[in-house]
């Protein structure tokens, strides 16, 4: 299996309440709603949850993707 590619994903929304997702990159600042996509399709789909839960769900997905791996 190759290596897993995280795309991470934000949200940002307008005084009207609607959202738009966009690519984070490294010069935003601020609060934002997170999502990420994984080169192997799979993706987390919170609608922006925080950075904190994101990184948790992206280090279980790993784990697992390391475990069916080795079976």
């Amino acid at each position: 299996m190759s290596r897993h590619q995280i795309l991470w994903w934000v949200y940002a929304w307008d005084h009207q309440g609607n959202t738009e997702k966009m690519r984070r990159n490294s010069s935003m600042r601020g609060s934002w709603g997170y999502d990420v996509t994984c080169s192997c399709g799979w993706e987390t789909n919170t609608g922006g949850g925080t950075r904190s839960h994101i990184q948790d769900e992206v280090r279980f997905h790993k784990f697992m993707a390391t475990q069916e791996g080795a079976a």
